[in-house]
């Protein structure tokens, strides 16, 4: 069996030896400075000395039955033993990689408590718009228009599921560059044109004319999770984007947000009064563009009154250029 290595044993009692050390410089110092007999100073100091190394021997011994110990346990497996033997640094070591282990195990699972949850709802919310499809195409006059609208539903929970998975891999492809605020906006904007038109909600963009360092594909999912709750929430009525010092303003005259659910708009899977209300919201598009928003360096917050309408803010003060 082998044995505790002398470098790690004299690494644990550096302490101890230097404590040693000192007090044998200590006597000679006694002996320089009150001038002592020269002799008896000698030999006191070495005798010192010596029972010093004969007690570094014994606790040497002692810490090497202990690590042997810890040695056979361990290849024992025996890790409850191990965890109770105090001042080790065996168990130190274990204790700390049970914690750690204890923490990764606890992290995956509420990771996969919410890839469960997510992809519940998710699975849930995407059979309305199948549905209705379903039931529009056994029409026999297939109005095409309503058509687009659910298959454009159908398109957006699937960019949604693609987002989330994306966002959770471990390596995310994000490809950080210059862009035009003003282009990436047009292009969210175009995308919506036809929801827009639905809605009959008209549409008042103030040119920001300013340059960001972002990711264009991900800040790009990040406005259209907030664009597409403006307009699902505005009926007849207007969306503006403007900029309001280093916050990008993206307002709607709709249904507003009710007081109690504002602090929880950005959780994972709430929907509040609203979407229970609308029956098609997941409420995890807000939640994604939040955590999309850490990555991107901006912040989300949100301003709403019931029946008024509501002001979701992306602060951007971190990436223009």
């Amino acid at each position: 069996m082998s044995h505790l290595p002398i470098k790690s044993f004299l690494k644990r009692e550096k302490f101890t030896i230097i404590f040693g050390i000192f007090i044998f410089f200590y006597i000679l110092g006694v002996y320089l400075i009150f001038e002592f007999e020269r002799t008896k100073t000698i030999y006191i100091s070495f005798l010192y000395l010596f029972l010093f190394f004969i007690y570094l021997i014994f606790l040497y011994f002692t810490r090497d039955r202990d690590y042997r110990e810890e040695i056979a346990l361990l290849n024992q497996k025996d890790y409850g033993k191990i965890l109770e033997i105090k001042d080790s640094p065996l168990s130190r070591a274990l204790y700390k990689s049970v914690e750690e282990n204890k923490k990764f195990r606890d992290s995956e699972k509420k990771r996969r408590a919410d890839v469960k949850n997510y992809l519940t709802i998710w699975t849930h919310q995407i059979k309305s718009p199948i549905f209705a499809l379903r039931l529009l195409l056994k029409k026999d006059e297939i109005n095409k228009i309503e058509c687009e609208k659910e298959i454009f539903e159908i398109e957006e929970y699937v960019g949604n599921i693609l987002g989330y998975a994306r966002l959770n891999a471990d390596s995310t492809d994000y490809v950080f560059d210059k862009y035009n605020l003003d282009e990436i906006i047009r292009g969210v904007i175009r995308k919506y044109s036809i929801q827009f038109i639905g809605k009959n909600n008209s549409l008042d963009f103030c040119e920001t004319k300013k340059i960001i360092l972002t990711d264009a594909k991900w800040f790009s999912f990040l406005l259209e999770q907030i664009i597409s709750n403006a307009i699902k929430y505005t009926h007849n009525g207007r969306v503006a984007i403007y900029l309001k010092k280093d916050e990008l303003v993206i307002e709607d005259n709709g249904i507003g947000i009710m007081a109690e659910d504002l602090p929880r708009i950005f959780d994972a899977g709430y929907t509040g009064y609203n979407g229970r209300l609308e029956k098609k919201s997941t409420g995890l598009g807000l939640n994604l563009s939040k955590n999309i928003g850490k990555s991107l360096r901006v912040t989300l917050r949100c301003e709403s009154e019931p029946k008024i309408g509501t002001k979701m803010y992306i602060n951007l003060r971190n990436i223009l250029d």
